[in-house]
């Protein structure tokens, strides 16, 4: 009889169960969920919602539990009716690491996707010295109890080796993937270099210097480079607006396409933006974006110094449009440089590879759930 696995995350659908979210975390539990069926787990998924039911995939549910109260940046509320609800589970999964709190089954695991408090709203949420002790001393026990952590990134491992040495044993370093084979340049065949933005469209990831640096370069440039906007936003009516405000700007486009068809836009491209602020782990799209030979230009955030040797595969720069936009203005105006960083950032994704990442976590995998 195959073992059972639960996840328990926070969205993966928005909560009323009608928009999936295609985010790079999404990416990575199917993925996850994929490779623990493979093992010959059954996995089922949790995460807040209204009570519905789905499927993620064949044979994999996915259940909405009624509970959105956050105490402290944790969700205890959540933790206690997904094992209320779980209770003939073999192992689990807690998919982002504050849902270990308060309590975990005995054989788990849980996942960082990175530092999630380096961004400045995160005090607000936290007013108090009392609420970040607080909030510190929750975070302490969601990492004390699995028996492994595993990180997405060497930051978030760096930050909770400072603070807690005694944990230190616990931390596995399983970076995100790209899948080598299915990513590979094309050539652009344009006569214009082809910037892309593949993120989400929140400020965090740096959307709005990113659409005022396409601004600025394309009306410099307007025969020279155009800028593709490729994401997901929070509502249906933000990504209206982002079509609108595009199709109102020459050389600059918006859109969304599920990851498979991504493969085929990244193979196109020549610069791809990363310019994060803050929450950040080893990017996906990054990731993807050096596989497909694109040279980078990111931030020195999070997992981001994980993936990108500045001047070697990339440019790293502080999140402002006047970086970016010089930045942009050196690789468009320097072929050669753009050419040599997209071949180096192609050689360093290979060793990202989706089958190093899936023999990284059948190796934990063994050692938690035997």
């Amino acid at each position: 009889m195959s073992k059972r696995i639960g996840i328990l995350t926070t969205n993966f659908y928005s909560p009323d169960g009608l928009r999936m979210i295609y985010g790079g975390a999404e990416r990575y539990g199917f993925e996850l969920t994929k490779l623990l069926m493979d093992l010959g787990y059954k996995v089922a998924w949790w995460q807040i919602g209204s009570g519905w039911q789905k499927e993620l995939l064949h044979g994999v549910q996915i259940n909405s539990i009624r509970e959105t109260k956050n105490e402290f940046m944790t969700f205890p509320r959540l933790n206690q009716h997904f094992h209320e609800q779980a209770m003939e589970l073999d192992y689990a999964i807690y998919f982002v690491t504050f849902l270990a709190y308060p309590q975990v089954l005995e054989k788990s695991i849980s996942i960082s996707h990175g530092v999630f408090w380096d961004y400045p709203e995160f005090d607000s949420q936290l007013p108090t010295e009392s609420a970040k002790k607080e909030w510190l001393r929750r975070y302490h026990i969601a990492l004390s109890g699995p028996q492994k952590v595993v990180s997405v990134d060497t930051n978030t491992i760096n930050w909770i080796n400072a603070t807690w040495p005694g944990l230190s044993h616990k931390l596995e370093y399983i970076p995100n993937f790209a899948d080598i084979n299915s990513l590979k340049p094309r050539g652009n065949a344009s006569n214009k270099i082809k910037v892309i933005f593949p993120r989400r469209l929140t400020s965090v990831r740096g959307l709005n210097e990113a659409c005022h640096a396409a601004k600025v370069l394309t009306s410099r440039y307007p025969d020279k480079i155009e800028f593709h906007f490729v994401g997901r936003g929070h509502s249906d009516l933000l990504e209206a607006e982002a079509l609108k405000w595009a199709s109102e700007n020459k050389n600059i486009y918006y859109y969304w396409q599920p990851p498979h068809i991504m493969y085929e836009i990244y193979s196109q491209m020549d610069i791809a933006l990363i310019p994060t602020k803050a929450t950040e782990g080893t990017s996906l799209s990054c990731l993807e974006a050096m596989a497909s030979g694109c040279a980078v230009i990111a931030t020195p955030v999070g997992g981001l110094t994980d993936l990108i040797i500045d001047g070697y595969n990339g440019i790293l720069i502080k999140p402002t449009s006047s970086n970016l936009i010089e930045a942009i203005e050196y690789l468009l105006n320097n072929e050669d440089e753009r050419q040599r960083m997209g071949k180096n950032a192609k050689k360093v994704a290979e060793a990202f590879d989706i089958e190093r990442w899936k023999q990284k976590w059948e190796k934990v995998i063994k050692q938690v759930f035997r």
